[in-house]
């Protein structure tokens, strides 16, 4: 039998898990966590946040085990800029025996884009949760990448989904992705685009056949931020194909997403559900 690796994605909003022979995603686990709650406001990481993603990290842990995996953890910004971030990284390693690889914001970039590109030219852009990056490629060559620390989470934090404050503080925030070259296509990837698929053709439960590659239309993104920001908090739940994890922060990253199409000048994108997590397995496993 090939060797299976488990992959482990500390993001800022969620926790994931992929199964992969090393060539290709067997399976994808997910756990909502919000580990970067309160980061934006306070720098560190809160003790609940870091509980939640503990357990969540054990979990798949064990699930990888199960699987016989070689497992690998790293992370993104939210434990990059927490001042606290060792404590929570000491805890995984006491916990699980495992290093945790938190990469820098130009390599969470370079993981997404080889992930989604299959060398096209193409620009790929990842909300997260405490930050957005920016990649532009052709050929799987990058020609420009940038992280920068605005996502779903700190945008709720910041603003709430008060429409003038995110329309301030995310235009302000654009800015500092300077000039971004010209390419033939957009693609999304992240739980923000796959959950607005999901709203999209109101899934009952989520088929990611069916967001994988999705020409999902600004005029459609608009419609859904409309829709979900005139629905109480309350009532979400309602809504078919929004899971709960994202009800409180889908508002403001929908619009940073709008946002984002305006300034590159796109219509329309594809989602994609290759990521960071295909990314990180590529650019390293000749090495393990």
């Amino acid at each position: 039998m090939d060797k299976l690796f488990g992959i482990i994605d500390i993001g800022s909003n969620s926790i994931r898990l992929m199964i992969s022979d090393g060539k290709k995603s067997l399976k994808k686990y997910v756990e909502t966590t919000k580990l970067a709650d309160g980061l934006a406001k306070t720098g560190i990481l809160q003790d609940a946040a870091m509980e939640r993603s503990l357990f969540a990290i054990q979990k798949f842990v064990a699930i990888a085990q199960k699987y016989n995996a070689e497992i690998h953890i790293f992370a993104t910004e939210a434990v990059r800029s927490a001042k606290n971030s060792n404590v929570f990284t000491s805890d995984i390693k006491r916990l699980t025996d495992i290093e945790v690889d938190v990469v820098c914001g130009d390599m969470e970039a370079k993981l997404g884009f080889t992930g989604a590109s299959e060398g096209q030219n193409v620009c790929v852009v990842d909300i997260g949760g405490a930050s957005t990056e920016i990649v532009c490629g052709d050929n799987g060559n990058i020609l420009y990448g940038k992280s920068v620390p605005i996502g779903a989470v700190r945008l709720r934090d910041n603003c709430g989904e008060d429409e003038d404050k995110l329309q301030t503080y995310i235009v302000e925030n654009l800015k500092n992705y300077g000039t971004i070259p010209t390419m033939d296509k957009l693609v999304a990837i992240g739980g923000t685009a796959s959950t607005l698929v999901s709203v999209l053709l109101q899934m009952e439960e989520y088929d990611s056949d069916l967001v994988h590659n999705y020409k999902l239309y600004r005029k459609d993104i608009e419609k859904i931020y409309n829709e979900i920001k005139n629905t109480a908090p309350e009532e979400r739940c309602r809504i078919k194909g929004l899971v709960a994890g994202r009800r409180d922060i889908i508002v403001g990253a929908a619009f940073e997403l709008i946002k984002i199409m305006e300034m590159l000048g796109f219509d329309y994108l594809f989602v994609s559900e290759k990521d960071n997590l295909e990314g990180y397995i590529m650019l390293n496993k000749d090495k393990w």
